[in-house]
């Protein structure tokens, strides 16, 4: 996947963030939100709210999946014409992006235990 890829995807996403709040006139909600934290590769846990600690995130995956699939709460509605849109139009790309960059990655995995 390259940057310009990557650039493009992310600017889609960010004019869905616009649809969202200028034409629906709804805002960012915490189904939105959800989706960039599971996209985050880290979290943190707090211990006793003193001592932040780095924790893997174990959604990664559903995150990207939530992702591909275009699952925004302002998709609902009249604009669901819009979400199959874009998931027929990009989301090919961006499996095809993502498995030619994780393919070599699982290659040489199989590799190890060989």
């Amino acid at each position: 996947m390259t940057t310009k890829f990557m650039n493009f995807l992310a600017m889609s996403w960010f004019i869905s963030v616009l649809i969202c709040l200028v034409i629906e006139g709804s805002y960012f909600g915490p189904t939105d939100n959800r989706i960039s934290n599971d996209l985050s590769l880290m979290t943190t846990i707090n211990i006793g709210s003193l001592v932040p600690i780095p924790d893997p995130n174990i959604y990664f995956f559903r995150g990207v999946f939530r992702l591909l699939t275009w699952d925004y709460s302002f998709y609902e509605g009249g604009f669901e014409i819009a979400r199959y849109f874009w998931m027929a139009i990009l989301t090919p790309g961006a499996v095809w992006g993502i498995g030619s960059v994780f393919a070599p990655v699982f290659a040489n995995f199989l590799r190890l235990f060989r």
